[in-house]
């Protein structure tokens, strides 16, 4: 995931600007006094000083209180009611190494804070640690995305959301565009894009045809009903993860910027979550568009928490079987198919039981880590029947390119 060049020097030269890009914690009403010694908040680092210890962390809570990218912007927002419930869960590991390393000064401009995320987020990247941001609008995800950009390496983005936030309209709110600004970036290091939970009655299908000529993915709520399993292979290959609060159905989340009757509900929502964070590849997490103003009951504030919960769970239990280092530790199956030059080899961990599909082509170094592509038992008995996965056949097309 990391180059080591240039690393230290990346890591050394953002250390000494964090401290003037985060604010402390106030603490004051959040911990109980007589609270559990095994609650979260008695068992993490909060960032209350002068600057977040950030040594010998693996995730980071920041939160970003900007919300210019909308039509919807607040005076004055916090993220208390967030933070008070996460503190209140119980600690699900004995070595806990998390910190809440505080709130991203907001800049002068949308664009300005917008840089200020992207270099906080760059600073954790270089430590090895897993920033977990809550916003602030949804077109803040383009500071997260920006941070890849010294790795050097091509990055996926799964983004979980009722919409593709691609909108040519003249007076389009930023936080309904900002993936124009991710595919338009220079330079390019966007690999993949997964679009999971959208729906299509908020899309049109010429941008649905415009995802699918650049071989990006989809993966539309209809879908995710019949079988919630599917996502798990979308995220296992992700390296950004962003998530619109609005994918949550209306019911389950009320706080968030725009509602909708349909969407994801909570449990599979928390589902999700494990997944992204059993995931190796995954390196950050965003979640946006919370709204407070509209979260009288605090029921998307305690949402978020326990989806905060089940991301550090399922990181505190990854199986490290990703990328393949040892041979032995996997089932290698081969499937030859008539009227294809190719075998398709397939891996079946021993550890986790998880599928990865072989792409066989020559790549420049930066695509190395996207040969390997995750899949489903489901992908494996397609191609016992003589099916070619769509899986590899798009990977197959975009590493052509």
């Amino acid at each position: 995931m990391y180059p080591e060049t240039g690393f230290t020097a990346i890591s050394c030269e953002l250390s000494g600007m964090i401290n003037r890009l985060l604010t402390p914690v106030r603490t004051r009403g959040l911990l109980h006094a007589g609270g559990s010694p095994l609650q979260m908040g008695r068992c993490m680092e909060i960032h209350t000083g002068e600057a977040p210890d950030t040594f010998e962390k693996d995730i980071a809570i920041i939160t970003v209180n900007d919300y210019r990218g909308t039509h919807h912007a607040a005076a004055t927002v916090t993220f208390d009611a967030v933070r008070k419930h996460f503190y209140s869960l119980i600690n699900p590991h004995s070595k806990l190494r998390l910190i809440d390393a505080g709130e991203v000064i907001v800049g002068e401009t949308p664009e300005d804070t917008i840089n200020n995320l992207k270099m906080v987020v760059e600073f954790m990247l270089a430590q090895r640690i897993i920033p977990v941001i809550i916003g602030g609008s949804h077109d803040l995800s383009y500071g997260q995305y920006k941070a890849y950009e010294f790795l050097g390496q091509a990055v996926n983005l799964a983004v979980v959301d009722e919409r593709i936030d691609i909108d040519h309209a003249d007076d389009a709110p930023e936080y309904r565009n900002w993936l124009l600004n991710v595919f338009s970036h220079e330079p390019n290091y966007l690999f993949n894009y997964s679009a999971i939970a959208c729906q299509g009655h908020y899309i049109n299908n010429e941008l649905f045809e415009t995802i699918d000529n650049l071989y990006f993915d989809t993966c539309r709520l209809g879908k995710l009903k019949e079988d919630f399993r599917i996502v798990e292979p979308e995220l296992r290959d992700a390296d950004i993860v962003s998530i619109d609060v609005s994918a949550i159905k209306y019911g389950d989340a009320p706080g968030t910027i725009d509602c909708s009757p349909n969407g994801i509900t909570s449990e599979d929502m928390c589902q999700l979550m494990r997944y992204a964070g059993m995931s190796d590849k995954v390196s950050s997490l965003g979640i946006y568009n919370y709204q407070p103003a509209n979260d009288r009951q605090e029921t998307t504030a305690q949402l978020i928490a326990q989806m905060i919960w089940y991301f550090v769970d399922g990181y505190y239990n990854r199986k490290h079987d990703y990328p393949i280092t040892d041979e032995n530790d996997f089932h290698k199956y081969i499937v030859n198919l008539s009227d294809n030059e190719y075998d398709l080899t397939f891996w079946k961990s021993k550890k986790s039981g998880r599928w990865w599909l072989e792409v066989p082509f020559t790549v420049e170094q930066r695509f190395e880590r996207q040969q390997l592509v995750p899949c489903s038992y489901h992908d494996y008995e397609e191609a016992m029947q003589n099916m070619l996965p769509d899986k590899w056949l798009r990977m197959f097309e975009k590493l052509a390119m």
